[in-house]
C-alpha cells in the first residue's frame, strides 16, 4: 500500500510495516517512527495503540505505540524473517545506556573497539533504524548523504525531538552536550534525516520504492 493517514479510515496492517506518530497539536508533521512488531495482521485505527519495534530511545521491541500514519514495502516471509533475525542481534549488541544507542546525525553509526576496530555496536535515530531494516533484504527507502538532504531548521528539530518550538534557543543551550553527542554541533540547520521522509519515501508504488530510493525535499517532514 503506498502511506496513508489512517484518519481517512482504519488499515490492515501486517508485521514491520512503517508506523507514524504525529506531533501533538500537529496535522501533519511526523515526529516518530518505528515498525509494526506482530505477527499477524491487524486492522489500526488512527490514534490506536501497536506493539511496535522502535527507537524511542532506548530501542524497544513489544512496546506502545500510538500510531496515526503508516506505510509500507510488501515484505516476503524470506524477508521477514531476515529482518527478525536482524533485529535480535541489534537488540543483544546495544548497551543498557538508552543515550549511548542514540544518535540524530548521520541516522546510524557504528561504534567500534578503539583497539581492534572491530564493531561492538550501531546507533540509530529512530528513521535509521527503520531505514537499515529495509536495507537488510535490499530496500534503499531513502537518500541519507547529506548532499541529498533539505536543511533542517532549529525550530523543525524541536518540534521533532524536544516536542517544543516556543522556547527552543533556552532548549538548544540546555541541551547541548547531549545535541552535541547525537551529532548536531552549532544552532543549525542541519541535513538531518527526519521521521516524515519515510512516509513520503513510501507514498510511491512498490516496485519504485523496491528500484530506486527516494530523495527527500524541503517540506517532506509532513505528511
Amino acid at each position: 500500500m503506498p502511506a496513508i493517514d489512517l484518519t481517512q479510515g482504519p488499515q490492515t496492517l501486517s508485521r514491520f510495516d512503517v508506523l507514524g506518530q504525529l506531533a501533538d497539536g500537529e496535522k501533519h508533521f511526523i515526529k516518530h517512527v518505528g515498525l509494526l512488531d506482530t505477527d499477524t495482521t491487524q486492522s489500526i485505527e488512527a490514534g490506536g495503540n501497536v506493539s511496535a519495534v522502535h527507537m524511542k530511545p532506548p530501542l524497544e521491541q513489544e512496546g506502545d505505540f500510538k500510531v496515526d500514519v503508516a506505510g509500507n514495502v510488501p515484505l516476503n516471509s524470506d524477508e521477514i524473517k531476515i529482518i527478525s533475525t536482524w533485529i535480535e542481534k541489534i537488540i543483544d549488541e546495544l548497551p543498557k545506556n538508552k543515550r549511548k544507542q542514540y544518535i540524530i546525525r548521520p541516522p546510524w553509526k557504528d561504534e567500534c573497539d578503539v583497539n581492534t576496530g572491530v564493531r561492538r555496536y550501531r546507533r540509530y535515530s529512530c528513521v535509521g533504524f527503520v531505514l537499515d531494516s529495509h536495507q537488510q533484504v535490499q530496500i534503499e527507502l531513502l537518500k541519507v548523504e547529506e548532499s541529498a538532504l533539505p536543511d533542517t531548521s532549529k525550530k523543525t528539530l524541536m518540534s521533532v525531538y524536544f516536542d517544543s518550538d516556543s522556547n527552543s534557543e533556552s532548549d538548544l543551550r540546555r541541551h547541548q552536550d547531549l545535541l552535541l553527542k547525537w551529532g548536531l554541533e552549532g544552532n543549525g540547520p542541519w541535513k538531518v534525516v527526519l521521521p516524515g521522509f519515510v512516509l513520503n519515501a513510501l507514498n510511491r508504488p512498490t516496485d519504485q520504492i523496491r528500484r530506486m530510493p527516494y530523495k527527500a525535499k524541503e517540506g517532506d517532514e509532513k505528511f
